[in-house]
Parts: structure tokens; sequence; C-alpha cells
């Protein structure tokens, strides 16, 4: 009688389903997001659609290196369609030039892909401006500059 109470315990963790979409979909979103703040964009880029690869490398250039990025945190996971989501954070950041803490928050599109999970798009929903460099900015490497309370100012210099 116990060995098949025991047998059936074990067989039990093997039946374990597999993890759902929105389970998926959270475990990429954390660790993408853990990767960009840490700088380790060679890993982020993994889970990011090939179409935005080259924006989204533009666009967190400076992170780690001109930007330090204090805490991340994501607010929210929602489902839009059954292969589209949205997810909210928080990003406490500020330049290295300037030790003003900022906050923006970013809203990411995510779409499932055959295999998984993937970064389609950001926008910065709300708070300080200069996360990321001006839309369009061909030079895209530097956020622009900002006053202390999260306004662009003046012009950005590149490299």
């Amino acid at each position: 009688m116990k060995t098949l109470l025991a047998l059936a315990l074990a067989c039990t963790g093997c039946m374990a389903l597999p993890p759902s979409s929105m389970e998926r979909l959270n475990q990429t979103a954390y660790e993408l997001n853990a990767a960009t703040r840490f700088g380790r964009m060679d890993i982020a880029a993994d889970a990011v659609i090939a179409e935005a690869k080259t924006d989204f490398g533009k666009r967190h250039r400076a992170w780690g290196r001109d930007v330090r990025i204090v805490d991340l945190e994501i607010e929210g996971v929602q489902m839009l369609t059954s292969d589209a989501a949205e997810v909210d954070l928080v990003v406490s950041w500020h330049r290295i030039d300037d030790p003003t803490i900022q906050t923006t928050s970013i809203a990411q599109r995510w779409t499932q892909t055959s295999s998984d999970w993937k970064l389609a798009e950001e926008t910065v929903a709300s708070g300080a401006k200069g996360i990321f460099p001006p839309k369009g900015d061909k030079k895209a490497g530097k956020p622009a500059p900002s006053n202390g309370r999260g306004e662009i100012v003046g012009s950005v210099d590149m490299p």
C-alpha cells in the first residue's frame, strides 16, 4: 500500500501541466526587463521581435552607460487578444551626469510568436521624458538631456 501511494505521488509530479501563455509572458517580460535594468542588452534582445531589434538597441544603448536604471517594476500585464498583450512598467532612473531620480511609465506591446512571447514596441506612457532618445533620431544612443524635472531641454549632442 505504501509503495502504491509513493508511486502515485511520484507520478503526480510527472503530470504537471506546461506553463500557460500568461505565465510564459510574465516570465519572458520579467527576464527581458531584468536584463535591460542591468545593461544586458545582448540577453534582452533575444526576447524582441526581429523587426524591432535595431530600434530596441538604439533606444536602450544609453542604459548602463549614460542612464542608470535605479529600479524597474512590472506594474501590470494585460492580455489584449490571444496573441497580443501589454506590460506596464515603472522605471526609476537618472542620468549619470545628474543625480536627480526620474520616474517614467513605459507601456510595452508584446506579441506571441510560434515559439514564445516577443517584445514588439515600447512607448513612454507618462512621467519623465528623456529615458529614450527623441523619436526619429537616427543617431539614437544618448537620451535627451533633462532639467531635473523630467522636461527635455536643448538639443542632444551625439558623438
